[in-house]
């Protein structure tokens, strides 16, 4: 800042007043140029991007959050009351009706049985299916089917190998002896 000398006695008062002035002025300007750019410093916003970039998207949040108004409340639950009624309508038609179920046997009996239950099932199925298989194989012995054995030959079937190939000297397949 400027500072203001006194005069020297025994020199000339007026043109010493004069310069003085003189240099209050050049450090004034100075100065003064400082102080606007210490102030272009200050309101440059770049600058504090620049160097402090998380507070600033932290304060542009801020800033965003207290500018947007707010929804009104009315409005939000008179939407949100119309949406719960729309879901109920589709649930009551996308529902099927409720069966009431029997109460579940409480106790050791009702366990019990539950864990035999299932065991039962599988071997009745098992049984059923034994039985089924035995029968059908009394079925093909009836029509003359022994189990274990070729079906008959038939058109486009082949007929069970009888006996040794034939060859030079041996006598080949033909009608069976006793048969001509």
């Amino acid at each position: 800042m400027a500072t203001a000398t006194t005069p020297r006695p025994g020199t000339d008062d007026v043109d010493t007043i004069r310069r003085q002035m003189a240099q209050i002025r050049r450090e004034l300007h100075e100065d003064m140029q400082n102080v606007v750019a210490g102030a272009e410093a200050v309101t440059d916003w770049r600058r504090y991007v620049k160097l402090y970039p998380w507070a600033c998207v932290g304060a542009a949040f801020t800033l965003g959050f207290l500018i947007v108004p707010r929804r009104h409340r009315s409005m939000a639950k008179a939407a949100q009351k119309a949406a719960e009624e729309a879901v109920s309508r589709v649930q009551e038609v996308a529902t099927p009706p409720k069966v009431e179920k029997k109460e579940k046997r409480a106790g050791l009996m009702g366990m019990l049985f539950g864990m035999v239950a299932p065991i039962a099932v599988r071997a009745a199925k098992t049984y059923a299916s034994q039985f089924l298989e035995q029968w059908i194989a009394q079925q093909g012995g009836v029509a003359g089917l022994v189990p274990g054995q070729a079906p008959p030959a038939g058109p486009g079937r082949p007929g069970p190998a009888q006996g040794p190939p034939s060859g030079p000297g041996r006598p080949g397949p033909g009608p069976a002896p006793g048969r001509r």
